[in-house]
């Protein structure tokens, strides 16, 4: 359909409707019905702000702005509509429905909202999802918030190892700092993904590793890392222990077990169990652990951690010392329990 016929047909639609800029709070267009119920003339090429058009109840000084706020975050969490309060509408109405969604018109963006009253069945079932919605976009908020202070930390750490010369020391703080990073990497997913409560942990490990191939370039100029991760979304409880997992397990490797610029491989491999668990698999092909290493008396701190966030995974964790290192954790899912 091109813009003419669009035009057309929105300015003689029964459904009232404006059409405000993606950014800011401009209605550049509103149509005969709407007109009729905000005593505001029809038109298109419009220059008017939304809080002309329609007023929130309340003090106008404190709401300005509020309206085209909750419309974004409509659009942006997809949400099916609002349900706003308004003072002095023709009509007498004082609750309206709004439901936004994103068009293009001349390679540009806006947001056609489409308004109508509220029923009392729909009142019940929009201001339930309208209470949701804003719930999710305040967690997203949650979200990012957290990510950025973890990036803080993870910079604070840099710079501290920037005057640290001891080599023990250093790589303390480097492991220390690979940590935050993955556990940022978990909040930047969730605050990105449209299902909050979700991760794709076949995005989140490669995050991951790649970080680590940088990190740790000098060690392992010669190494490569293969997946065999399907699109499998996990929760954040089971996300994060796992991803300190990935970073202790591929960390070890890329520093240890390819001395001398050797050449090789590691290898995560993630699959479903017929008991509804998982099977994680994490291996190289480089030179192996000591003669007499046992995983339960290690006195290193990385893999004290893969035994404790095994532990929190109610999983079980096998070595393989054939031809190189290769660990499998079988785990369950964690479902969500309530924090007291």
């Amino acid at each position: 359909m091109n813009n003419e016929i669009f035009i057309e047909s929105f300015l003689q639609s029964p459904q009232a409707m404006f059409i405000m800029k993606r950014q800011g709070d401009e209605v550049v267009a509103l149509n005969r019905e709407l007109a009729s119920i905000t005593g505001v003339d029809e038109g298109v090429g419009l220059h008017i702000p939304l809080s002309s058009l329609l007023q929130i109840s309340g003090d106008h000084a404190s709401t300005n702005g509020m309206l085209a706020q909750r419309i974004r975050n409509s659009v942006m969490v997809g949400r099916e509509g609002l349900i706003q309060q308004f003072s002095g509408l023709a009509n007498g109405e004082d609750e309206l429905l709004l439901q936004p969604r994103q068009i293009t018109l001349q390679g540009e963006e806006y947001i056609l909202i489409s308004v109508s009253g509220v029923s009392g069945t729909k009142e019940t079932e929009m201001r339930l999802k309208d209470a949701l919605a804003e719930k999710e976009v305040l967690l997203r908020e949650v979200h990012h918030r957290v990510k950025n202070n973890l990036q803080v930390i993870s910079s604070l750490l840099h710079l501290q190892a920037q005057f640290v010369h001891d080599p023990t020391v250093l790589g303390y703080m480097t492991d220390s700092q690979n940590r935050v990073r993955a556990l940022g990497y978990v909040y930047e997913h969730l605050y990105r993904s449209r299902d909050i409560g979700k991760i794709d942990f076949a995005e989140y490990t490669t995050r991951i590793t790649q970080s680590l191939l940088r990190e740790y370039s000098s060690f392992a100029k010669r190494v490569c890392i293969r997946y065999e991760v399907p699109p499998i979304h996990l929760n954040p409880d089971t996300s994060i222990p796992l991803g300190l997992i990935l970073n202790e397990l591929i960390s070890n490797a890329l520093r240890h077990a390819f001395p001398d610029g050797r050449e090789g491989a590691i290898w995560i491999m993630l699959s479903a169990n017929d008991d509804a668990g998982y099977s994680l698999i994490i291996g190289d092909d480089g030179i192996g652990l000591p003669e007499g290493f046992d995983l339960d008396q290690s006195d290193s701190l990385g893999l004290m951690l893969v035994s404790s966030l095994v532990s929190q995974l109610d999983g079980t964790v096998a070595l393989k010392r054939d031809h190189g290192t290769e660990f499998k954790i079988n785990f369950q899912a964690l479902q969500y329990k309530e924090r007291r």
